[in-house]
């Protein structure tokens, strides 16, 4: 049996064996086993008896500790005659042992080894809760002095019930010691001798005792050591076992898995995570981690010496499957090596919940009751019931990315990624590198360890690719191979990666023309030519203009802290009249900025800035009926077809076609083909002439040339 080393908690056993020999002459001179010692039993049972008989006397020649019991026992009313007996109720028993089982599997082993090394003599050894209750017993039953028929387990011990009794004292005073035969305050176990020692938890706190009672003249101080280094081997025990589980604790919340390998590469340690991992169903404790994984590509950690810091690698596993991992993995002292890993996909995970990768907007964001509306609506709900390639086609400035997300938040992939990639907006030669990733070293500046692409943070959710119609031709091969086979590969690498990610993509681009003059690949354009989701412009949807600035600005009251309730009906009709060639992102910051400027409770037509203004309608004095149609800026040259369908033309006077265009070529023959101030005349924006100068096929070349 190993002996732990002592520590301050309590006595070691030769300090308490030397106070047992060292207390008085009277002691000193006993010797056990041996012949019987007559007179020094009837000195201790003299003593007691002047106790009981409440006579005094000094008791030099009784130990301190055995007096101490005595006045404890008698103050609390312990009998001392008689077979005294506490016992638990079967249910309370069965509580007190759920409590203590941490106690009772730690000292069951320790116990069985102190009876092998006691055996063959008779004697009984007793573990008891912090209460005295009896938890365990191994040995001979009769050395506690009951009848054979008696059991043990649920009696309750102490000063009180049993009055001086090693295990008693040990319970108040927490320390070793031993009670030998007239010792007892209860002359019942006069013929019994005893010796008990404190079980502490990892909270230095009582957990219980163990003694061990055997008959009075068998007592000797080897059984006595033995009695407290196995009390102490029960506390060490349990402190290491709660070490072990807090360890293990930590172990499976890190959100990693956890490997400790021995010099051999044998598994010492693996928690739950690693086992799933690993598709590791039984123990693995003691197998080769060749029997797990084989490294396929990326260093092998059991090859590296050295302490590694995520590094990446790709295994296969026994069941023919693979995993691609990010590893760290640091030697241990006594030779092996611990390894953290996640799993990329897992990482990937983290990363872009950390950088906000996910979808915001749900179908209930999108606003609008148009009939193109409901019929670009009903086909987004289409696209999320299922994982089909989805194109989605319209302006700038229409929402693409809103019905994006809202798809990828009403399929069964909401609780995934949800990455944006604008393709016109990544320089050419890093296009494919920010798309499938790329291996360490594949280029100029590339990180050592290489980095994954947009398609592996996606992997398991959505990739938005937005403005595919920029997408250089080189690039468009590998996403053809990605959108085919469910695959990418790095750029330098030479090993697939599966990948399982659902692409939306987004275009203001005409890409049947793109095909026809040979920037956009006719295969990749029939891969995504599948699910189409045409968004309709504003100036298609008249209709939900005002709901749309309606609550557009009801967000910017909330943002301003401003009182405002609403449009004017002339403000109002002034955005319905405008062409809005920035759709809905001009329309929200059109708001915001006649917000800022109204100073309310309406934002009227004064707060629009001059371009907006369109045909508005004027009541007579004293009437509240439009009497005269005054013309605006007219930078609402050719919406009339416009106006018409939104049945918004009553009582109005528009310029025909031809009398729009003889308008701007006179203010360009006046202003000599000087745009600017061609506009500035007819009092639209430079763009807005710019636009129906296109119109109306004019040229500026004339109108300049008669300058010179």
């Amino acid at each position: 049996m190993r002996t732990p080393l002592p520590t301050d908690d309590y006595s070691s056993p030769e300090d308490t064996l030397q106070e047992f020999r060292e207390h008085s002459d009277f002691y000193s001179n006993f010797v056990a086993p041996g012949g019987p010692q007559t007179l020094f039993w009837q000195k201790i049972y003299d003593a007691r008896q002047q106790f009981h008989e409440g006579k005094s006397g000094q008791f030099t020649h009784i130990r301190p500790h055995i007096i101490r019991s005595w006045k404890r026992s008698s103050a609390a009313g312990a009998p001392y005659t008689g077979l005294p007996s506490v016992r638990l109720s079967a249910e309370e028993l069965n509580n007190v042992l759920k409590r203590n089982e941490f106690l009772l599997s730690t000292a069951k082993p320790v116990m069985q080894e102190l009876l092998e090394n006691i055996h063959p003599t008779s004697n009984c050894i007793i573990l008891t809760d912090s209460n005295g209750v009896y938890l365990y017993t191994r040995g001979d039953d009769l050395g506690a002095g009951r009848r054979p028929s008696t059991p043990l387990r649920g009696l309750v011990s102490g000063e009180p019930i049993e009055g001086t009794t090693s295990m008693g004292i040990c319970l108040v005073e927490q320390q070793a010691t031993c009670v030998l035969g007239c010792e007892h305050y209860n002359p019942y176990f006069d013929s019994w001798s005893c010796a008990a020692a404190p079980i502490f938890d990892h909270e230095n706190k009582l957990a219980g005792t163990l003694s061990m009672t055997m008959a009075r003249d068998n007592f000797n101080h080897h059984g006595f050591g033995l009695v407290i280094a196995a009390a102490k081997a029960v506390t060490e025990q349990m402190r290491l076992r709660h070490l072990l589980q807090e360890t293990q604790t930590i172990m499976e919340i890190l959100g990693e898995a956890v490997i400790v390998l021995d010099a051999n590469s044998r598994v010492r340690m693996i928690n739950r995570y690693a086992k799933q991992l690993f598709h590791v169903q039984d123990d693995a404790i003691g197998r080769d981690f060749a029997s797990l994984a084989e490294t396929i590509s990326g260093e092998c950690f059991l090859r590296s010496g050295n302490k590694v810091k995520d590094n990446e690698c790709s295994m296969r596993l026994v069941d023919g499957s693979f995993l691609q991992c990010v590893y760290s993995s640091s030697p241990v002292p006594e030779g092996g090596l611990c390894v953290t890993l996640r799993e990329s996909r897992r990482v990937h995970k983290l990363t872009n919940r950390i950088t906000r990768a996910k979808a915001v907007y749900t179908f209930q964001d999108i606003i609008g009751s148009s009939k193109s509306t409901r019929t670009a609506l009903q086909l987004a709900h289409k696209a999320s019931e299922n994982a089909m390639t989805t194109l989605i086609l319209g302006q700038s400035g229409v929402g693409k990315e809103l019905f994006a997300q809202a798809i990828h938040n009403a399929s069964d992939r909401r609780d995934q990624p949800f990455i944006v990639i604008n393709c016109g907006a990544i320089p050419r030669d890093l296009v494919q590198s920010e798309l499938f990733g790329y291996e360490g070293g594949a280029f100029t500046g590339a990180s050592r360890h290489g980095a994954p692409g947009k398609f592996e943070l996606a992997d398991g959710g959505t990739l938005f690719l937005d403005e595919i119609g920029d997408m250089p031709l080189a690039a468009q091969v590998n996403l053809l191979r990605v959108l085919q086979e469910g695959e990418v590969t790095r750029v330098g690498g030479k090993r697939s990666r599966q990948v399982d990610v659902r692409v939306v993509a987004a275009t203001h681009r005409d890409l049947a023309r793109r095909v026809a003059d040979g920037t956009f690949r006719h295969d990749l354009y029939y891969r995504l030519n599948v699910l189409v989701i045409p968004i309709p412009s504003l100036r298609e949807r008249r209709e939900d203009i005002q709901v749309l600035a309606n609550f557009f600005l009801e967000k910017m009251t909330h943002t301003l802290n401003k009182p405002l309730e609403g449009f004017t009906p002339e403000a109002m009709h002034c955005l319905k009249a405008y062409d809005w060639p920035g759709n809905i992102r001009e329309l929200e910051n059109l708001v915001e900025r006649a917000a800022v400027v109204a100073d309310g409770p309406f934002i009227g037509k004064e707060d629009l800035p001059s371009e907006f203004w369109s045909p508005v309608a004027t009541a007579a004095p004293g009437t509240d009926t439009p009497s005269v149609v005054q013309m605006a800026a007219p930078d609402t040259f050719g919406a009339r077809d416009e106006a018409d369908a939104t049945g918004e033309t009553a009582g109005e006077q528009w310029e025909q076609p031809s009398q729009e265009k003889q308008r701007i070529m006179d203010a360009l023959r006046a202003a000599n083909g000087n745009v600017r101030a061609a506009a500035k005349d007819i009092g639209v924006s430079r763009v807005t002439l710019y636009a129906h100068i296109k119109r109306h096929g004019l040229s500026l070349e004339p109108f300049r040339q008669r300058k010179s």
